[in-house]
């Protein structure tokens, strides 16, 4: 007797965000054994890359900074990822932002933090930052003074990896992983549909902007309005930092949304055409990201879609688009 396909949905938080995993199972054995292993990845990632856990292996390496340091293989495979991507952003992606991140007050995690009452407004400089990597003995030194945040690319990393280990190792057919926003899909929700996406308002987060449709691929979204506190003199502020200040970002796009291949770049070009403003960050998708669509949302309220025209209305349900940006041209 063939057994009943379902659907499964697991959910934990990690990384300071929620992480949902929804996945084809045959059976309630194989159910709770892909929840084990669902549970067990998240933890070993925040137990990783957390800045905020003093036991981390990121918390280590930020304690040598200076010193050659020994790496476990998957903190060498973010490494090289932050490193590729800072390259091929001009530097507008970066893991150091550490220290800017703690000057703007954002030194604990975000739950935890008190969103009206004002952090410190001191200043200090900066050091250049930049790291060694040694790929071959697994080890890495950063610069002296140089401290690595890397939550928003482990984040999309996270997703990435446990999505490509569930389809190969576990044979998977269909299956959908959201870090937080980072979502990596596959298979479709069924056999003739694709999964459908939400994607929130800026403005409020119980209202979706759009639905995003695709079979495979993945689903990133970045935004200024997400994660805001106040500083000493009660000015907004936000945890996307632009690398050429050092604070946070202050350009005409308060959210984007990026669709394509990967969830790793999803999220990254997001979070570089919120920091570099529309008309930069339109040039540069279309420049770096032949594969990739972008939905964003100026400060003005208006809605730019950088997509394909015949791609235009079967992949982004939505009321109204003020500038459509065709991918052809």
């Amino acid at each position: 007797m063939q057994q009943e396909v379902q659907m499964h949905y697991y959910r934990c938080r990690a990384m300071n965000t929620e992480m949902e995993t929804i996945l084809l199972s045959s059976s309630e054995q194989m159910s709770q054994e892909l929840s084990k292993i669902v549970d067990r990845w998240f933890y070993q990632v925040e137990h990783r890359f957390s800045r905020f856990l003093p036991d981390s292996e990121l918390s280590y390496l930020n304690n040598h900074s200076g010193r050659l340091t020994l790496v476990s293989e998957l903190m060498a495979e973010v490494l090289e990822l932050a490193e590729a991507f800072r390259i091929q952003t001009g530097g507008i992606f970066t893991p150091f932002v550490y220290d800017a991140l703690h000057a703007a007050g954002y030194s604990q995690s975000f739950e935890k933090l008190d969103k009206e009452k004002p952090t410190s407004t001191e200043e200090f400089s900066f050091r250049t930052a930049a790291m060694m990597l040694h790929p071959q003995m697994k080890a890495v030194q950063l610069r002296a003074g140089s401290h690595l945040d890397l939550g928003g690319i482990a984040k999309g990393w996270s997703a990435e990896k446990l999505a490509g280990r569930l389809r190969r190792k576990y044979r998977i057919k269909r299956g959908l992983v959201n870090a937080g926003g980072d979502v990596q899909l596959w298979g479709g929700s069924s056999v003739n549909e694709p999964w459908h996406i939400g994607i929130a308002s800026p403005w409020n987060q119980d209202e979706e902007l759009t639905i995003v449709s695709r079979r495979e691929g993945a689903v990133a979204t970045s935004s200024v309005l997400g994660r805001r506190w106040k500083n000493g003199l009660h000015e907004e502020q936000h945890h996307l930092i632009d690398p050429r200040t050092m604070k946070p970002g202050n350009s005409d796009v308060i959210q984007c949304s990026v669709a394509g291949d990967s969830v790793i770049s999803c999220e990254i070009w997001a979070k570089v055409v919120c920091i570099v403003g529309l008309e930069c960050g339109i040039v540069l998708l279309r420049k770096h990201c032949p594969r990739m669509e972008a939905l964003i949302v100026s400060e003005t309220g208006d809605i730019h879609l950088v997509s394909h025209s015949h791609l235009r209305n079967e992949r982004w349900e939505i009321e109204q688009i003020d500038f459509f940006h065709d991918r052809a041209i």
